[in-house]
Protein backbone atom coordinates (compact mmCIF):
# COMPACT_ATOMS: atom_id res chain seq x y z
CA UNK A 1 0.00 0.00 0.00
CA UNK A 2 1.43 3.32 -0.81
CA UNK A 3 0.98 5.94 1.77
CA UNK A 4 1.68 10.00 1.51
CA UNK A 5 0.52 12.68 3.24
CA UNK A 6 0.65 16.22 2.46
CA UNK A 7 -0.58 19.87 3.93
CA UNK A 8 -2.53 21.38 1.56
CA UNK A 9 -3.49 24.66 4.05
CA UNK A 10 -2.58 26.19 7.33
CA UNK A 11 -4.06 23.33 9.94
CA UNK A 12 -5.59 20.65 6.89
CA UNK A 13 -3.63 17.99 5.67
CA UNK A 14 -4.25 15.31 2.89
CA UNK A 15 -3.69 11.79 3.77
CA UNK A 16 -3.39 9.50 0.26
CA UNK A 17 -4.04 5.78 0.91
CA UNK A 18 -3.06 3.90 -2.77
CA UNK A 19 -6.19 6.00 -4.69
CA UNK A 20 -7.81 7.20 -1.35
CA UNK A 21 -7.41 10.68 -0.53
CA UNK A 22 -8.57 11.18 3.30
CA UNK A 23 -8.14 15.18 4.21
CA UNK A 24 -7.73 16.31 8.45
CA UNK A 25 -7.55 19.27 10.12
CA UNK A 26 -4.70 19.42 12.71
CA UNK A 27 -6.79 18.23 15.28
CA UNK A 28 -7.84 15.43 13.80
CA UNK A 29 -4.55 14.58 12.81
CA UNK A 30 -2.82 14.59 15.91
CA UNK A 31 -5.92 12.51 17.58
CA UNK A 32 -4.78 9.71 14.62
CA UNK A 33 -1.25 10.54 15.42
CA UNK A 34 -1.96 9.14 18.96
CA UNK A 35 -4.09 6.43 18.07
CA UNK A 36 -2.01 4.76 15.71
CA UNK A 37 1.09 5.37 18.39
CA UNK A 38 -0.94 3.61 20.95
CA UNK A 39 -1.46 0.71 18.64
CA UNK A 40 1.51 0.01 17.67
CA UNK A 41 3.24 0.99 21.40
CA UNK A 42 0.84 0.13 23.70
CA UNK A 43 1.84 1.49 26.52
CA UNK A 44 4.75 3.68 24.97
CA UNK A 45 3.21 6.79 25.23
CA UNK A 46 1.37 6.34 28.89
CA UNK A 47 3.88 8.36 30.85
CA UNK A 48 3.52 11.09 28.92
CA UNK A 49 -0.51 10.93 28.52
CA UNK A 50 -0.63 10.40 32.37
CA UNK A 51 1.90 13.59 32.80
CA UNK A 52 -0.58 15.22 30.23
CA UNK A 53 -3.68 14.15 31.69
CA UNK A 54 -2.55 15.57 35.83
CA UNK A 55 -1.65 18.81 34.71
CA UNK A 56 -4.69 19.25 32.72
CA UNK A 57 -6.63 18.38 35.87
CA UNK A 58 -4.53 20.63 37.73
CA UNK A 59 -4.83 23.45 35.46
CA UNK A 60 -8.44 23.49 34.66
CA UNK A 61 -9.08 23.80 38.79
CA UNK A 62 -7.73 27.11 37.99
CA UNK A 63 -10.18 28.37 34.86
CA UNK A 64 -12.63 31.05 35.31
CA UNK A 65 -16.43 30.03 35.82
CA UNK A 66 -17.45 31.88 32.62
CA UNK A 67 -14.30 29.53 30.71
CA UNK A 68 -15.92 26.37 32.87
CA UNK A 69 -19.66 26.93 31.86
CA UNK A 70 -18.22 27.56 28.14
CA UNK A 71 -16.65 24.07 28.47
CA UNK A 72 -19.44 22.53 29.94
CA UNK A 73 -21.39 23.58 26.71
CA UNK A 74 -19.14 22.72 23.77
CA UNK A 75 -17.53 20.22 25.16
CA UNK A 76 -18.71 16.21 24.53
CA UNK A 77 -21.09 14.65 27.77
CA UNK A 78 -18.86 11.55 27.52
CA UNK A 79 -15.69 13.22 27.40
CA UNK A 80 -16.81 15.71 30.82
CA UNK A 81 -18.05 12.74 32.52
CA UNK A 82 -14.50 10.77 32.04
CA UNK A 83 -12.83 13.63 33.68
CA UNK A 84 -15.63 14.30 36.48
CA UNK A 85 -14.76 10.24 36.98
CA UNK A 86 -11.11 10.51 36.52
CA UNK A 87 -11.47 13.36 38.81
CA UNK A 88 -14.19 12.15 41.81
CA UNK A 89 -11.41 12.36 44.70
CA UNK A 90 -10.67 15.65 43.69
CA UNK A 91 -13.31 18.13 45.45
CA UNK A 92 -11.79 20.90 44.19
CA UNK A 93 -12.22 19.87 40.71
CA UNK A 94 -15.70 18.20 41.33
CA UNK A 95 -16.85 21.66 42.69
CA UNK A 96 -15.34 23.69 39.77
CA UNK A 97 -17.53 22.03 37.64
CA UNK A 98 -21.02 21.28 39.61
CA UNK A 99 -20.71 24.95 40.73
CA UNK A 100 -21.01 25.90 37.08
CA UNK A 101 -24.00 23.46 36.01
CA UNK A 102 -27.62 24.46 36.51
CA UNK A 103 -29.14 21.99 39.05
CA UNK A 104 -30.94 19.91 36.41
CA UNK A 105 -27.51 19.31 34.48
CA UNK A 106 -25.83 18.47 37.92
CA UNK A 107 -28.13 15.82 38.60
CA UNK A 108 -27.87 14.24 34.83
CA UNK A 109 -24.07 14.15 35.48
CA UNK A 110 -24.54 12.88 38.89
CA UNK A 111 -26.45 10.35 37.68
CA UNK A 112 -24.61 9.57 34.78
CA UNK A 113 -21.18 8.70 36.59
CA UNK A 114 -23.00 6.31 38.86
CA UNK A 115 -24.22 3.99 36.28
CA UNK A 116 -21.76 4.64 33.07
CA UNK A 117 -19.11 3.83 34.77
CA UNK A 118 -19.40 0.88 37.86
CA UNK A 119 -16.56 -0.89 36.19
CA UNK A 120 -13.75 2.08 35.59
CA UNK A 121 -13.22 3.88 32.43
CA UNK A 122 -11.25 1.91 29.88
CA UNK A 123 -7.79 3.56 29.87
CA UNK A 124 -7.91 4.24 26.11
CA UNK A 125 -11.61 5.97 26.47
CA UNK A 126 -9.55 8.23 28.97
CA UNK A 127 -6.78 9.12 27.32
CA UNK A 128 -9.45 10.18 24.14
CA UNK A 129 -11.50 12.18 25.95
CA UNK A 130 -8.88 13.99 28.00
CA UNK A 131 -7.11 14.53 24.38
CA UNK A 132 -10.02 15.91 23.34
CA UNK A 133 -11.02 17.93 26.35
CA UNK A 134 -7.37 19.59 26.05
CA UNK A 135 -7.92 20.34 22.23
CA UNK A 136 -11.38 22.00 23.17
CA UNK A 137 -9.93 24.31 26.03
CA UNK A 138 -7.13 25.31 24.05
CA UNK A 139 -9.54 26.66 21.61
CA UNK A 140 -11.60 28.44 24.45
CA UNK A 141 -8.01 29.78 25.63
CA UNK A 142 -7.50 30.94 21.86
CA UNK A 143 -11.09 32.67 21.99
CA UNK A 144 -10.40 34.27 25.09
CA UNK A 145 -13.15 32.79 26.76
CA UNK A 146 -10.95 30.23 28.67
CA UNK A 147 -8.28 31.69 31.14
CA UNK A 148 -6.57 30.62 34.59
CA UNK A 149 -5.83 32.00 38.09
CA UNK A 150 -2.91 31.15 39.64
CA UNK A 151 -2.17 27.64 38.73
CA UNK A 152 0.97 26.99 40.90
CA UNK A 153 -0.75 27.35 44.18
CA UNK A 154 -3.22 24.64 43.55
Amino acid sequence: MKISARKVAPDVYALNFDDTEVVLEGKEIKMLLLEVMQTLAPGGATKKEDTRSKDFMRRIKNANDVGIQKLLLVADHEDLLVLLKNGELDEMLQDKFFNNMSDKNRKMFEEDLIYQFKDGIPAQRAKQAISRLIETTKDLEVEGSLTYENVMSR
